[in-house]
């Protein structure tokens, strides 16, 4: 006979070490207001406890404070989203105005000079290149380059005007079409990226060997929709350029300052009246009067807005005579066709805003706000940490409380304790009991039958009608 085979004895897969719970973790429980209390009388027992209580009266005027400061909060997050309220970037246009030449007799003569090739006489007339070309250069230099990718010197612009002023060298220009050269900003870009559409720089070219003037105009674009002021309203606000908005909200403060509202009485002391009581004019002289934005002007507005009084209704037809439109930087040069090029000796650097960008203002907004929010919400996972410890600590105080209130009362008085203490838990019984703590061995006895038989018939009547059987 064959021995069997040992028998195979299967493998036990290897113990997979699970992570244990981390024992110090403060369980996520939910506690009522009654287990975060302290009643009064352990403020006498514990000296300690007035530290909390000042924590209680310092977090309630916390809570107002941050109730308070959410509400601003709302009202500046609204109104930095408003265009008007969001600061565009600004910088400087810097604008060179220089010529070069080609060409030019005095040019061939120094080629021919130092043994230099001539140009083709036939092909190479003499020329000069007018030439008008800007940078921007930002307050924020991290904004500099990819202003230049996306900005050129023409998107800051709305229009340039270049007239050749004829002299009796160029006899022909009086006459012809070419001296006045003009670019306007159509709007082409506001649909376009203005990088494609828009130039660093505008040539004008033209044949000549003589100097020339010319008379050139730039009208720089405003994204603020300022207007400049008359001389007049300038000294009377201290600004030379504001928006409508702006001027009227400075009268409006003039004239509160001033009381040169005609009912000015009527805006104090006000009593809920009917409508019955209102006046009701007769005629439009008795409305004019009984209008309550009605203003009396004093020598200052009267020689400003050209009034004795008017309504607040009006007073955005009165500003307009003191709006002028944008003047253009105008300036006169000379073409000099004897240097190869005048680069640097005109340079103009005018002030510019940059038009504002609401999607990215949008953007940086929602980036601080998430910044707040993460910053909120880790605050508020630690505070909670925190109150849970109290809680547990108050609970713990609770206690603690109770026990030494049991032994003190014991030590005291034993007896007189044990029977308070044996009354309250037989009552404690009876009222948790549906036969209201009659033992049980007692009901089974034929004698309690026979000295409770009014009894019994009760509980059986009172069974019947609630259908216990």
């Amino acid at each position: 006979m064959q021995p069997l085979p040992p028998q195979q004895v299967p493998q036990q897969p290897p113990p997979v070490n699970k992570p244990r719970p981390n024992a110090n973790a403060v369980p996520a429980i939910s506690y009522q207001p009654t287990d975060v209390t302290i009643t009064p009388e352990l403020y006498d027992k514990v000296t300690n406890l007035e530290e909390y209580k000042r924590l209680k009266d310092a977090e309630k005027k916390l809570d107002l404070l941050i109730a308070r400061k959410s509400l601003d909060f709302q009202a500046i997050q609204q109104r930095s989203i408003h265009p008007n309220e969001y600061r565009p970037s600004t910088g400087i246009l810097r604008i060179f105005i220089y010529n070069t030449c080609e060409n030019q007799p005095w040019q061939k003569q120094l080629l021919q000079e130092r043994g230099l090739p001539l140009p083709d006489p036939t092909a190479a007339e003499a020329s000069w290149t007018l030439r008008i070309e800007g940078r921007f250069i930002s307050d924020n230099p991290e904004e500099q380059e990819q202003i230049n990718e996306n900005f050129k010197f023409s998107s800051f612009l709305s229009a340039i005007s270049v007239d050749l002023i004829p002299n009796p060298d160029y006899p022909n220009l009086q006459e012809s079409q070419s001296r006045i050269i003009e670019w306007r900003d159509d709007g082409v870009t506001a649909n376009k990226n203005p990088a494609s559409v828009s130039f660093d720089g505008l040539d004008i070219k033209r044949n000549g060997i003589y100097n020339i003037n010319a008379k050139i105009a730039l009208l720089v674009k405003s994204y603020s929709n300022k207007f400049k002021l008359s001389e007049e309203m300038s000294r009377f606000i201290g600004k030379q350029e504001c928006t409508q908005q702006e001027l009227m909200y400075v009268i409006w403060q003039y004239v509160l300052s001033k009381g040169l509202l005609k009912k000015s009485s009527a805006y104090t002391g006000v009593p809920a009246v009917e409508t019955s009581t209102l006046p009701n004019p007769a005629n439009e002289k008795d409305a004019i009067d009984d209008d309550l934005t009605l203003v009396e002007a004093d020598d200052v507005l009267s020689e400003l807005l050209k009034v004795k009084t008017f309504k607040f209704l009006e007073l955005y037809k009165l500003c307009q005579p003191h709006f002028i439109p944008r003047e253009p930087i105008t300036l006169e040069y000379e073409v000099n066709t004897r240097k190869s090029t005048t680069l640097g000796e005109i340079v103009l650097d005018v002030p510019v805003e940059m038009p504002i960008n609401l999607s990215k203002a949008q953007k940086e907004l929602l980036e601080v706000n998430k910044t707040a929010f993460e910053n909120l919400a880790k605050a508020d996972s630690t505070i909670q940490q925190l109150n849970q410890r109290i809680s547990l600590a108050i609970i713990a105080l609770h206690n603690a409380n109770l026990r030494e209130k049991f032994y003190s009362e014991l030590s005291e008085d034993p007896i007189k304790f044990i029977d308070n203490w044996l009354e309250s838990q037989s009552s404690t019984l009876k009222a948790l009991k549906s036969d209201e703590g009659y033992d049980e061995e007692v009901v089974r006895r034929a004698k309690y039958f026979e000295e409770n038989e009014h009894l019994l018939k009760e509980k059986i009547d009172l069974m019947l009608s609630s259908s216990r059987f």
